[in-house]
């Protein structure tokens, strides 16, 4: 990955632990239990670790980006890790609830032109909002909807469910599939060309409309020894016209995977 990407990604993940460390602090020095309502726990529950992360997002000459960073999933009352997402639990909403969230994007939407080199350098998006999480007989329903404080303005919208396997020695597979939605705005910014910045690469200028990105994955939870365990997870995302067929794009689809060590507070 290229250095300042890789630096701009870990800056990402740093502020997003302080504030998590921050917001834990806060719970600890709570004098009154009563914000905790029955089922949530009143320690830190789940992983955390650090992980290898990869993605092959392809946008002009920019391919495959690896990174090592901090890995967490983890409840600690009504606050929340899971992986890319942070957020606060608010009320109860069916068989969960009401969710502040804020998502944490590690790619580098960074243009680099294989005409003459010139480079554009799109600033990370912040998407905040409000989701849920359904915890079902037959499986975990997110449904997400964002929007981005960046520069883009734009909405991002998720609905994706997750499957619970038992397989062989205690190994569990999550198998993933969903569906993002990219607001025009947030696809525009992110994917489009203006003409300004045509003429400067040598792309063909292109407005992007909103586009629909199907998403199937897996993750597998290995035990080793003790509380430690190795996470696997491989997503991909087959990208809707919208974003296909812009110039900058290489790839009709987009992988990310990593691969975590992490020790489970129980």
């Amino acid at each position: 990955m290229p250095y300042d990407g890789g630096m701009k990604s870990m800056t990402k993940l740093l502020v997003t632990l302080a504030v998590a460390i921050l917001s834990i602090s806060a719970y600890a020095v709570d004098l009154e239990p009563i914000d905790v309502p029955n089922g949530l726990p009143d320690r830190i529950v789940g992983d955390i670790g650090v992980a290898v992360y990869t993605s092959n997002m392809h946008i002009g000459t920019e391919g495959t980006q690896s990174l090592v960073l901090p890995y967490a999933f983890f409840d600690y009352k009504r606050f929340f890790v899971r992986i890319d997402e942070v957020g606060i639990k608010t009320f109860e909403l069916g068989n969960g609830y009401l969710e502040l969230i804020g998502k944490i994007d590690l790619n580098t939407y960074k243009v680099k032109s294989p005409f003459n080199g010139a480079s554009i350098n799109r600033s990370d998006p912040i998407p905040l909002g409000i989701g849920t999480y359904q915890e079902t007989p037959i499986g975990g329903f997110f449904a997400n909807a964002y929007h981005d404080f960046g520069k883009s303005k734009g909405a991002l919208y998720e609905l994706l469910y997750f499957a619970e396997v038992e397989t062989y020695k205690n190994i569990v597979l999550y198998p993933e599939l969903g569906i993002e939605r990219q607001s025009s705005q947030y696809a525009n910014y992110y994917y489009g060309m203006n003409t300004g910045e045509a003429n400067a690469t040598g792309y063909s200028a292109y407005v992007a409309p909103a586009t629909n990105n199907l998403i199937a994955g897996f993750m597998l939870e290995i035990p080793v020894v003790d509380n430690w365990y190795v996470n696997l997870y491989g997503r991909r995302k087959w990208l809707g016209n919208g974003i296909n067929n812009s110039p900058v794009m290489n790839r009709s689809f987009q992988d990310n995977i990593f691969a975590a060590l992490a020790y489970r507070f129980k």
